[in-house]
């Protein structure tokens, strides 16, 4: 059943990027879709949460990644149009790169030897993306430090919200980033709503939510060192190959090469 819950997260992460790339082709509203999706998130997550206590700090918190959630899919979504589902996932889940740092500057741990050089083959594909040493596609980077730091809150989270409910924090993450796409949709950029994009983003929103609540049942029962090389490197695979077969994104040999690396990448640091 672990390995079933493994495969659903997968599943519904690539399907996120999947259901971008064709609401992009057909046209729909970005943000609209977008902010709708958090209505369905959002409630899901309060929804299957086991409890609702709160700690003191907690709602700044989830308030100010609330924000980094909704200019992360933002960022996602404008990637994937430009860039292609095989370069937007790669580079997203090379994010992890951010936490791991962090945790070596701000929580103290030691790097291994595996650790570094897993490190050192993501800033090689960082910076030979684009073909020229040191010519870095503003979008991928700021797409890898946004998840990054969406990755390096959920640590943070762990570390010192121990008592908060998971899911009861993905609803005040959710709703925080509801409120920041809506108003920024509708005062800001005055955007006009239509029912279609509605309903995309509430289609969206559903593996949106079920890829963190299968990751999270999946780490009840097998360990992260195993769950994370499998899902993030099924993440890259199995995007890749979809954007290929349903929307002919082709990758060079170089890319392919740097996928590969990234992978390699992926699994230094997280075995």
């Amino acid at each position: 059943m672990a390995y079933l819950f493994l495969c659903l997260a997968l599943v519904n992460s690539v399907g996120i990027a999947l259901l971008l790339r064709v609401f992009e082709n057909q046209g729909k509203n970005r943000l609209v879709v977008i902010a709708a999706n958090y209505i369905t998130a959002g409630s899901l997550a309060y929804l299957f949460a086991a409890n609702t206590r709160t700690a003191s700090g907690i709602s700044g918190f989830a308030v100010f990644i609330g924000l980094c959630f909704f200019l992360a899919f933002i960022v996602f979504g404008q990637s994937i149009k430009q860039k292609g589902i095989g370069s937007s996932v790669t580079f997203g889940r090379l994010s992890l790169a951010i936490p791991v740092l962090l945790s070596i500057i701000l929580w103290g741990e030691k790097p291994s030897v595996i650790d570094i050089v897993g490190l050192g083959f993501i800033f090689l594909i960082i910076l030979c993306w684009e073909g020229k040493p040191g010519k870095i596609s503003p979008l991928l980077l700021t797409l890898f430090i946004l998840f990054g730091i969406n990755d390096a809150a959920m640590k943070f989270f762990k570390l010192h919200f121990p008592s908060i409910d998971d899911s009861f924090f993905l609803a005040l993450v959710f709703f925080s980033a509801m409120a920041w796409s809506w108003g920024y949709t509708l005062v800001i950029s005055r955007q006009r709503i239509k029912r279609g994009d509605v309903l995309a983003g509430l289609c969206l929103g559903i593996p949106n939510y079920l890829c963190s609540y299968f990751l999270l049942k999946t780490l009840e029962k097998i360990p992260a060192y195993t769950v994370f090389p499998l899902i993030n490197t099924g993440i890259i695979l199995v995007s890749a190959l979809m954007g290929y077969l349903l929307f002919q994104e082709k990758l060079d040999r170089k890319r392919l090469l740097f996928i590969f690396l990234g992978i390699v990448a992926v699994i230094l640091l997280t075995i």
